[in-house]
């Protein structure tokens, strides 16, 4: 069953892929009709209006009448279509809204229209039939394609258009899912629970009864750790729930959403049998037809990508995804090829040189070795959207970029896909440090690690005349990140824990210049930025080298 059913959704990617074989030596002209397509049927729209597409005949035209943006110059767009409203950003119908973390917002609702999920189909189908294509054993057995659980966000919109997709299969076409969820190692209904440990429980449980896992894709790789950290915890408990066909998870989920989760639930005796012979940790002996894993593996993720290979999964090929956003499809994988191609048929794209605000150059205007900030307009209603995303141009197929994540701007902290904002974060500290009459002579965020486990740190020279004052001001900053829908998805997950405050000496702010200095900024160049994205500051910014190993652990 299994063979047929991924054969046929590798037949179903067969035109996606054509499709780009036959652009990728012409992506001048691909990406030219792709803007006018988009600019033509966009034309009576409010922002088309507003920003004369009547007049636009060229990608000169434009540049000139539409210039870049970033969030904050569609949330009063976004309100309007929330709240019912059409013909706002575009003149196809809003289907959805996909949450993801914001800047001075807590979060963002990026609207997604039935055109922009085929955008996103332009893309993933290329990458699905190649990898059939040079693996097809990957064919004849289960995928594992995450889930999101349903937990609950510290912020809820009033909107008349569905807000959230599910799961990673979400951005495939509604036949395809259907078929996909016949081979689905985890069912989809496994995102309605909503306590995280019973969560993780139930998705091993119908992991450990697939012996014919081919393929696990999930975003970042530490979710993935997470999971198989979990099997140890939970191992006895798990096998006895397989030999009597029972899903008791540690915390108890919705009576119906249990038993019909139970009728999915199946285990031979042979396989549970096998199961009993190994310990939590030999996962290639528990899943030993497992040939693939899809993550993260460039950027913030890249050193838990190595963690996977050489500690999880030293046998098994593990392949990059490529560089995708809530926003749009930038680039995928393909077969023997470091890095991943530009995805020339989904958005029309635009590059900003790395340090030179004064242009922005075309797909087929990029060199190599060059880097370079993302720009895309979609037809989600995005125009000349700034991703913030870095990238490196590493080589080409034909005319096709192939790129390298390197990371987020300097202004995001994004070790787990939490996208802190710097934007964001300044404003909660400030109005922390207002609330509390508090004021000050240094401020710092940044992300701290500790026996491998991480948090935001809040680095504050001030003088505090109680402990308590301490705790509870480093629970009030916890709670206002919180807000932001991708830390807390990065907190319920336990990927990060709990945010602190810790006090530094006097000197802090002169070390941290001097980080700077010898990191090659010019002293007079250096601007005071509230967050940063690396780890060790504590270390840098105490006299006392050993007090970041007081982080406590919950």
């Amino acid at each position: 069953t299994s063979l047929i059913i991924n054969k046929i959704w590798m037949l179903s990617c067969f035109p996606g892929w054509l499709g780009y074989k036959f652009s990728r030596n012409r992506i001048e002209k691909v990406q030219k009709k792709l803007l006018h397509k988009i600019i033509k049927k966009n034309r009576k729209t409010n922002f088309g209006l507003k920003h004369s597409f009547d007049l636009i005949n060229n990608i000169s035209d434009y540049v000139r009448e539409v210039p870049l943006s970033n969030y904050e110059d569609y949330e009063k767009s976004i309100q309007s279509i929330c709240k019912g409203e059409s013909g706002i950003l575009t003149s196809e119908d809003i289907k959805i809204f996909e949450p993801t973390s914001g800047s001075t917002s807590t979060s963002k609702l990026i609207p997604y229209t039935e055109s922009l999920k085929k955008d996103f189909q332009k893309g993933i189908s290329p990458w699905i039939f190649d990898l059939f294509l040079h693996k097809p054993t990957l064919m004849d057995g289960s995928a594992y394609w995450s889930v999101s659980p349903a937990l609950q966000t510290a912020e809820t919109v009033n909107s008349k258009v569905p807000i959230g997709f599910d799961s990673d299969t979400a951005y495939l076409s509604s036949y395809v899912q259907r078929f996909l969820n016949i081979v689905m190692a985890v069912p989809n209904e496994v995102k309605m629970i909503k306590d995280i440990s019973s969560f993780k429980y139930v998705t091993l449980l119908f992991l450990l009864s697939r012996e014919n896992l081919r393929l696990v894709s999930v975003w970042n790789p530490t979710f993935l750790m997470i999971l198989l950290d979990s099997l140890d915890e939970y191992w006895n408990a798990l096998l006895n729930d397989l030999s009597i066909d029972e899903i008791n998870p540690p915390v108890k989920i919705d009576y119906k959403l249990k038993k019909k989760l139970e009728k999915q639930l199946n285990v031979n005796k042979k396989r549970l049998k096998t199961l009993k012979q190994y310990r939590p940790n030999q996962f290639k002996k528990i899943w030993p037809n497992l040939e693939l894993v899809s993550c993260w593996t460039n950027g913030s993720s890249k050193s838990f990508y190595q963690k996977i290979r050489n500690e999880y999964f030293p046998d098994i090929l593990i392949q990059g995804k490529g560089l995708i956003a809530t926003e749009g499809f930038v680039s995928f994988p393909l077969w023997g090829k470091k890095g991943s191609v530009l995805s020339i048929n989904s958005h029309f794209f635009e590059f900003q040189p790395i340090n030179d605000k004064s242009q922005t150059l075309l797909a087929h205007e990029l060199e190599l070795n060059k880097k370079y900030k993302v720009i895309i307009t979609t037809n989600g209603g995005l125009y000349r959207y700034q991703l913030h995303d870095q990238i490196e141009i590493i080589d080409f197929d034909i005319e096709t970029p192939i790129i390298r994540f390197i990371g987020r701007d300097n202004s995001i902290s994004d070790l787990f896909g939490e996208k802190l904002n710097e934007i964001f974060v300044e404003k909660i500290v400030m109005e922390l440090m207002k609330s509390n009459n508090l004021k000050p002579n240094f401020i710092l965020v940044a992300p701290e690690e500790c026996n491998n486990a991480y948090r935001y740190i809040l680095f504050l020279d001030i003088s505090f005349t109680n402990q308590s004052n301490i705790t509870i001001l480093g629970a009030d900053f916890d709670k206002e990140l919180r807000k932001n829908y991708h830390y807390n998805y990065c907190r319920n997950l336990k990927q990060l824990r709990k945010a602190k405050i810790r006090i530094v000496n006097k000197d802090a702010g002169k070390r941290l210049i001097e980080i700077d200095f010898k990191n090659g900024m010019r002293l007079g160049n250096v601007k005071p930025r509230i967050l940063r994205s690396t780890t060790g500051w504590g270390k840098i910014l105490s006299h006392d080298k050993t007090q970041i190993n007081s982080i406590d652990q919950h």
